[in-house]
Formats: C-alpha cells, structure tokens, sequence
C-alpha cells in the first residue's frame, strides 16, 4: 500500500497535467482557421463549418500566405522600399480573403501543393491595405475540375509538342471508333521548339476519350489578350502548360448536382482573371522565392499596384487581425 503523502503527491501532480493540457492555446494557424469561418459568417450571413479536413486546409493556407507575406516583407526591407506598405497581417484585407479562402477549401484546394493556389497581393489604395488574390493554379483547376466531372475520366494526359516530335491525331469517325492520337519524342534532348501541345481525357468506355489540341497560334493569342506579354516571353513553357490544362479541363462535363456556390465563385474569378492577370501565378510561384536584386523587387511591386479600373475596393473595413 502507497503511503498517504505519496498518493497526495501523485493526485496533486496529476490536476497539474490535466491544468496544462486544458490551458493549452491553439496555434497561430488554427486561430488563423477559426477568423476565416467567423469572418466569412459575418459578411455573408451563412455559417461556415469545417470538417477536420477542411480546417487542415485552412491552417495550410496561413502557412503559405504567412511564408509570402514574410517573403515579401523581408525583400521589402533589404530594398529599404520605406513607401511601400509593410507586407504584415495587419495589412490584410481579411475580409476579402475569407470569402475567397473557404471557396477553396470547400473545393478541396491544398495551398502547400505546388500549383494548386498561389497568393499575390495586390494593394488597395482605398483601404491602404493588401488584397490577397489567392489564384488557383493549373494543378488546382485539374484536381477540383475531375471532382466536380459528370463522370470521372480514368485519367487526363497534358502535353506539349515540340518542332521535333512526331504527333497524329486520330479523329472519331465511322471507320474510327475512339477518338485518340500517336505521340513519339523522337529525341528527348532535342525537341526543338515548342508547336503547340494536346489534352487528351480519358474515360473507361473509351468510346467517349477526347482529344484537345491547342496550337501555336492559339497560344500566341492568349499572350496577345495577356495585360503583360513579358511573364510568357520568361516562362514560355508554364504558360503554355497552364494554357492546355485549362482548356482541356473545360471540355468536362460538369455535374449539376456537385455545382455548388464555390464552384460557380471560382470559375467566375477565373474568366475575370482570364485576361490581363494569368501571368501573374509565375510572379508568386517562382519569381518571388528568385528575386534578389532591387530591379526585380521594383517590378513585382509595381504589377501589384493596382489598376485603377479594374480594381474595385470593397466597403472600408475596420476589424483587425485577430490570430
């Protein structure tokens, strides 16, 4: 038998843990979680609830933005840009980033996935605060487009066909029963240059498979209606990558009973966005973790700046960060 004293002990020192455990805080990301569904409450009268999965999301994309806005801000500084507003939370425009944050985790978006979301700021003169445009990448529109699919494709192949290889397309007709092609790279280290690219969907009845070409022409056509031709002449092939995925993707039938109003959100950010901003995903995603001289600092700044007609502020808005 213990004696007494050291029952009392043990007793005592147990209330001690349970005491810690209770005062546990949660952390930075999930008060980050729990601002985004009370803010998006409160602008739009509907509650938003998050599952465990959602609120995972949720605490990756305040992983992300936070790693972006220290980014900017530390390059901010080293540049010694003293008129530049300070790239921190509370000169965020939180509002705006609820609304457009629990779109895409409704849609299942991962922010720590390569080319799922990238995040710009873009300042807003009028409430002296950054908009964070939270812009869904090719990977991203992929993975929510095949969700929200009438019928699951067994897979979607996207390519880029260069001077140097062999492509044939094969369309459906009477003597052809499936719509399909033939792809060779003749010599994979010397494809030459870039002639168009392809998506092709594949489904189990093959019957159905679809074939997407995209020529060179057609590219140069989205570079054309681009606000800033100078993001595609740098990053030709991502751009024309991201061009193949995103018409290829719309070539799905989307099921109406999985639209929801994030679904029908996003796609009509992104036929805003369509023209004059799709170049800016390669701002974030590689130019931001590139740049080291001032030059490059200046000009990522001044694409943030905003267009004076196209960028509508919001209502002014006084809540601060909380988190």
């Amino acid at each position: 038998m213990l004696p007494t004293a050291y029952c009392l002990t043990l007793k005592k020192r147990k209330r001690m843990e349970n005491k810690q455990v209770a005062t546990v805080e949660p952390s930075q990301s999930e008060r980050f979680t729990n601002m985004l569904m009370k803010e998006f409450s409160g602008t739009t009268g509907d509650m938003a609830v998050f599952n465990d999965n959602k609120k995972r999301l949720g605490q990756h994309l305040f992983i992300k933005a936070d790693s972006v806005l220290k980014e900017l801000e530390k390059k901010r500084l080293a540049s010694n840009k003293t008129t530049v507003a300070e790239y921190t939370w509370k000169n965020v425009n939180l509002s705006k980033m609820s609304l457009d944050a629990v779109h895409r985790i409704e849609l299942g978006l991962d922010p720590l996935i390569d080319n799922h979301i990238s995040i710009i700021p873009y300042f807003n003169s009028k409430l002296k605060k950054y908009d964070l445009d939270l812009r869904i990448g090719y990977a991203g529109k992929d993975y929510y487009k095949r969700k929200m699919a009438y019928e699951t494709p067994e897979d979607i192949i996207y390519e880029l066909v260069y001077s140097n290889d062999s492509f044939v397309v094969f369309k459906k007709d009477k003597e052809n029963k499936v719509e399909s092609y033939e792809f060779k790279i003749k010599d994979p280290f010397d494809r030459g240059n870039i002639i168009g690219g392809f998506g092709y969907i594949r489904y189990n009845d093959e019957s159905k498979n679809k074939l997407v070409t995209v020529s060179e022409a057609d590219f140069k056509k989205s570079e054309s209606e681009a606000k800033s031709a100078a993001f595609w002449g740098k990053y030709p092939r991502e751009m024309r990558y991201k061009t193949i995925v995103n018409r290829t993707t719309d070539k799905l039938m989307i099921d109406p009973v999985k639209v929801n109003e994030s679904y029908f959100n996003v796609e009509e950010q992104d036929k805003q966005e369509a023209v004059g901003f799709e170049e800016n995903e390669q701002i974030t995603e590689v130019s931001f973790e590139d740049m080291g001289d001032t030059e490059q600092v200046k000009q990522v700044e001044d694409q943030m700046q905003p267009d004076p007609i196209k960028d509508k502020p919001e209502p002014q808005q006084t809540r601060k960060a909380s988190f």
